[in-house]
């Protein structure tokens, strides 16, 4: 397939929601489960169910659990050569999921939007996995509730290569 300048808006959140879904922390607070009763089929079921490439939560979801959606755009171009790319990653935990069960997550304090929001900042920030420089945490924000969703929107910057060689 023939490269774009934009190919990173699809290729970004394709990487990062793999690294997310393999995490044993992100999985076992996405699933429910003690992070060292993850398993391989649970890291499938994550990147199945729990994370998307788009920020939706129908208005009639009524399903009790926490879902990440990661976003990429490209917020400036410097010059002929850099662009200036933002990784959005948004995390949602309806109302009634945000407590922890203490006998599953022996020793974890918190809520499980927070702890999240923790774990997926291990997992990204400081990385250097995509484009030409490391992942680096801008801001984190706690966002208006969705439909009974608690949710907080981390941001990362990372400089990119601007030009490709496309075939015309």
């Amino acid at each position: 397939m023939a490269k774009t300048y934009l190919d990173q808006i699809v290729e970004y959140p394709s990487k990062v929601m793999l690294r997310i879904a393999q995490s044993k922390e992100c999985a076992g607070l996405l699933v429910n489960k003690a992070f060292d009763t993850v398993s391989e089929d649970d890291f499938d079921n994550v990147l199945d169910n729990f994370i998307k490439d788009y920020q939706y939560i129908d208005e009639t979801t009524q399903t009790v659990g926490a879902y990440v959606w990661v976003e990429a755009e490209v917020d400036r171009v410097e010059n002929k050569a850099i662009k200036g790319m933002k990784l959005y990653v948004t995390i949602a935990c309806h109302k009634n999921y945000m407590k922890l069960d203490k006998p599953t997550f022996k020793g974890v304090i918190g809520n499980r939007r927070d702890n999240l929001v923790r774990y997926i900042d291990k997992v990204l920030n400081g990385s250097m996995f995509m484009g030409i420089g490391i992942l680096k945490l801008q801001s984190v924000r706690t966002l208006s509730p969705i439909n009974g969703f608690a949710v907080r929107e981390i941001t990362y910057e990372v400089p990119d290569f601007n030009l490709v060689e496309i075939n015309e």
